[in-house]
């Protein structure tokens, strides 16, 4: 967790947290009776003030001050802390073009997955943002995000955590869904369904198609969900080398409902 994490401090590597992990110093309160510092008292006396800054950050869970300062790898560490609080997103849209336009919001919040759709209540979506202290999703930084930004003409500037970079910086590379194999999360949506198949439901919803739709909410809504979970895989993967670590158990997916016909 966060009060175990050195990586964050200007001046140390993750190299250098293991070598405090190795010397006993397992979390930002060891540091004050560690009888034998590894570093120089001027490179201390630096990581002793950014912990206090730490700290004053996390009381005020303030995710926004650690997301820029983790190396990629971590950023998943800020989950035990901000569960609960945490906004899993993702959007479909009529096409990756600039001038296409989001058909359906899923927002998730680890327990209910709110849904919103195009010309029904896709306005409402930024008040229920509102609610989230930070955002998860995965290459919203460059799709999801501008999409959100340009349609409901809002600056979307909350701490924001793109699982690309730490499933990245892990060696887990490629889309969502290709991310989910290899980790092993399995979909209750059908495994050939993408985002070209989340455009041609839409068309077909539009059209009159009376289970388009509930089959794109449903895909739409599964994205969101893996989300969560592979954060909590992300958090293990970081976490894993301290000494006292205690793997988090990834919660059941609510379930989904797949139209029959």
């Amino acid at each position: 967790m966060l009060n175990n994490t050195f990586s964050h401090i200007k001046g140390l590597s993750r190299r250098s947290e293991e070598t405090l992990w190795a010397c006993g110093i397992l979390a930002w309160d060891h540091l004050a009776c560690c009888p034998k510092p590894p570093f120089s008292p001027r490179k201390m006396e630096s990581v002793r003030i950014q912990i206090e800054e730490s700290k004053l950050a996390l009381h005020e869970l303030n995710a926004g001050f650690f997301l820029p300062r983790l190396p990629a790898g971590d950023l998943a560490r800020v989950y035990p802390h901000f569960a609960g609080r945490i906004g899993y997103l993702d959007i479909e849209t009529t096409g990756l073009e600039a001038w296409s336009e989001i058909t359906t919001i899923a927002l998730y919040d680890g327990a209910t997955v709110r849904t919103f759709v195009r010309g029904v209540n896709l306005d409402s979506f930024p008040s229920a943002l509102a609610s989230c202290s930070m955002v998860v999703t995965y290459n919203g930084a460059r799709f999801d995000l501008p999409f959100i930004r340009k349609h409901f003409g809002i600056a979307m500037d909350m701490p924001h955590l793109d699982l690309m970079r730490p499933l990245r910086a892990l060696g887990y590379k490629g889309g969502l869904k290709n991310c989910e194999r290899l980790l092993g999360i399995r979909r209750q949506v059908p495994e050939d369904m993408d985002g070209f198949e989340a455009v041609r439901l839409w068309f077909a919803h539009r059209r009159g198609d009376r289970t388009a739709l509930a089959k794109l909410l449903a895909y739409n809504s599964q994205d969101v969900i893996s989300l969560e979970t592979l954060l909590i895989k992300t958090y293990n993967f970081s976490m894993k080398s301290h000494p006292l670590f205690r793997e988090t158990p990834c919660p059941p997916q609510p379930k989904l409902q797949w139209p029959s016909r």
